[in-house]
């Protein structure tokens, strides 16, 4: 993946979209895609190790699996975080 598709947003809602759960929910994965490219990415890009690594994926899964609030119109099951995280991290896997 290049640097101009880590930040391209519809290439994060496509992903995002694969997930039943937020598929008819065009706000949540905007909402969604909008965070994590502000905040979860460049915490990615600037792990040093695979603690911090770990520690960011974390962070954003507990982000995922909080409740819907007037603020974050979305809230995911755990197993659905899971999933995504999953997408997310084969994304950032591939070559680029």
């Amino acid at each position: 993946m290049d640097k101009e598709q880590l930040f391209d947003h519809s290439f994060w809602v496509g992903l995002a979209n694969k997930l039943p759960d937020l598929a008819n929910d065009p706000e949540g994965t905007d909402h969604l895609v909008e965070r994590y490219i502000a905040q979860y990415l460049p915490a990615h890009l600037r792990s040093q190790n695979k603690a911090d690594f770990d520690r960011v994926w974390l962070a954003f899964w507990h982000y995922l699996v909080a409740p819907r609030t007037s603020r974050k119109p979305f809230g995911l099951s755990s197993s659905t975080a899971d999933l995504l995280i999953a997408e997310l991290q084969a994304a950032l896997s591939q070559p680029g």
